[in-house]
């Protein structure tokens, strides 16, 4: 009796998972499956995705898709290995599949794992690959996979390769004819010559009834007439991007208007424009949640204004990039139609400066991600009052690519914005006299839990005493960070699980051997790249970090595949890091 009272105090699997997917950090779930083999089966089973990176090995492969037996959603990532044999292990998995992603292969040899994978999962819903056969691999995808639903089409040619396998209006329309149930199409191929012309965009739109999102990138032989086509004839059409240089007078037919209330998201870039085509959007009485006018041409202040206007209430996320017309007082102007906006991004937008910041913030109540980047932020002389109201529903931000900027202008920056979690200050310079002091940010945004200072110059890390920061991820690509650096960060970020030190000349050894010693839970670290760092400290970083999963080498030859393997028994996967390339690099910011 006393044994069944016990037995009954145990919780259900169905109640263990339930705790475990509450998990919010995948690092939380794997600690789980060390407690016990009981643990380890259920969080096997509630995983439903994984991604492949460049070296895993095909028996590794085989042996995570047994393990994880409800996986629908497999991505390779820049994956390096025999495509075919992967892909093929995956089809023979007896997986029910739904999503395959990122997959590229390479041109000279048949992707024969299309066919493999179609005969045994013809429920996947989505498909992301580089097309390395032109039409011939489109006619492949359209006989495996009746029920995809997304498809992405990229470009698998490497640097050099010129050869012209593309795919063309025939393939469109021959996909078109078998796909049906096709509600997003995105043809990403960096073609030579235009081969996807109007007749693509009318077979899409007469075949796929149910299309709701199309994207197109670099197709020059489209036209206004073909994309006015697809918007009048596609009643499901909520999302609408164009990368190409073409020239789009007015939007849709007239007369046509009522079939573009489902259009949600139009992003345009290099597309010439006009006045006339921003007020035919407001014609058409389109509800926008999501507009982007990236590098487009021809149109003024008074059209996007009109638009702005109308579409103010719907809005949510806006773009716009390198709008030489747009100044500070044209933000003042804008502001009252910006208060809805939950993200915001200006880019190489060099009119703009602290006072357009400045208003953002304070008229964007419900911004979260706010991109502002390319700017003139400093050489306008704002006077800080201390009267600016904070905005805490800033979450990211992201002021990348600023020359002679000013650590005390970015402080008080940052001090209108408290709540920032991830901070982007990619390609910054900041001015010898004021360097970027990356403590006082830690100090100003104590919820920052991610900070990107690739290829950034001219920082210090000057402390008197701070508590423990929250912060979770440095990137730190080509930076001039070095070793005292990373010691005195490794000593506040005990979270710390996530550094990348590629291509950063002044780490050495020690401060490696610091920020190991110093960051317990790291759980990725690239020294790739690093030309003061040795690679035979790699195994002494295996020993002493338990917790670590992925590193990447200094050294584009080490390991080799014995050490890999010695590596992979301790649980982290060490590949080889990139090629040195900086040897002809003059360092004239340590001038």
């Amino acid at each position: 009796m006393e044994m069944e009272e016990e037995e009954s105090k145990e919780l259900l699997d169905e109640c263990w998972e339930m705790i475990f997917d509450r998990l919010e950090h995948e690092s939380d779930r794997e600690s789980i499956t060390l407690v016990c083999k009981r643990f380890l089966s259920i969080t096997n089973t509630l995983r439903d995705s994984i991604k492949f990176s460049d070296c895993t090995p095909i028996s590794t492969t085989s042996r995570l898709l047994q393990r994880f037996s409800n996986l629908k959603k497999i991505r390779f990532c820049n994956f390096s290995g025999d495509l075919n044999e992967a892909v093929v292990a995956i089809a023979r998995s007896g997986l029910d599949l739904e999503e395959l992603l990122d997959v590229s292969h390479d041109r000279r040899q048949p992707a024969f794992w299309l066919e493999e994978l179609g005969s045994k999962m013809q429920n996947l819903k989505v498909l992301r690959f580089a097309s390395g056969q032109g039409d011939a691999d489109l006619v492949r995808v359209a006989d495996s996979f009746p029920e995809l639903e997304e498809l992405q089409i990229g470009d698998c040619r490497s640097r050099g390769d010129y050869r012209t396998i593309v795919v063309t209006g025939e393939g469109i329309e021959y996909l078109s004819s078998k796909l049906k149930k096709l509600r997003k199409i995105d043809i990403s191929e960096k073609q030579p010559k235009p081969h996807i012309s109007d007749k693509s965009l009318v077979s899409l739109s007469k075949n796929c009834a149910l299309l709701e999102q199309i994207k197109l990138r670099y197709c020059y032989s489209v036209t206004e007439c073909g994309i006015s086509f697809l918007i009048n004839n596609s009643h499901h059409l909520n999302s609408l991007h164009l990368f190409a240089y073409i020239k789009i007078g007015s939007f849709g037919a007239k007369g046509c208007t009522n079939l573009l209330t489902n259009l949600r998201s139009l992003r345009l870039q290099w597309v010439d424009i006009s006045d006339e085509f921003l007020i035919s959007l407001v014609e058409a009485r389109i509800p926008l949640t999501d507009l982007a006018l990236s590098y487009c041409k021809n149109y003024t202040f008074t059209g996007f204004l009109r638009l702005l206007q109308y579409i103010s209430q719907s809005l949510k996320s806006l773009k716009l990039g390198e709008v030489e017309f747009l100044t500070n007082e044209h933000i003042e102007y804008l502001s009252p139609f910006l208060q809805n906006l939950t993200s915001i991004k200006l880019i190489d937008c060099s009119n703009l400066s602290d006072s357009a910041f400045v208003m953002i913030t304070q008229t964007c109540p419900r911004l979260y991600h706010f991109k502002m980047t390319n700017s003139s932020i400093r050489r306008e002389n704002y006077k800080f009052d201390g009267l600016e109201k904070k905005n805490s529903a800033i979450k990211h931000l992201d002021l990348s690519s600023h020359q002679n900027l000013s650590h005390s202008v970015l402080k008080r920056l940052l001090t209108i914005c408290p709540g920032v979690e991830k901070l982007k200050l990619r390609d910054c310079s900041f001015l010898q006299s004021d360097c970027l002091n990356v403590y006082d940010i830690l100090e100003c945004n104590r919820r920052l839990v991610k900070l990107d200072l690739s290829r950034s110059h001219h920082l210090k890390y000057s402390r008197k005493s701070m508590e423990s920061s929250m912060l979770e991820e440095l990137i730190a690509k080509n930076s001039w960070i070095g070793d005292d650096f990373l010691t005195k960060l490794g000593m506040i970020s005990p979270r710390l699980i996530h550094l990348d030190l590629e291509g950063c000349r002044r780490v050495t050894d020690e401060g490696v051997r610091e920020v190991v010693k110093l960051c317990k839970r790291l759980r990725y670290l690239s020294i790739s790249s690093c030309k003061n760092v040795d690679f035979s400290i790699i195994a002494w970083i295996v020993i002493n970090s338990p917790s670590l999963r992925k590193l990447v080498s200094p050294s584009n030859k080490y390991p080799n595949d014995e050490y890999q393997k010695l590596f992979l028994q301790r649980g982290c996967l060490v590949l080889k890091g990139l090629e040195y390339s900086y040897d002809s690099y003059v360092d004239h910011y340590a001038l």
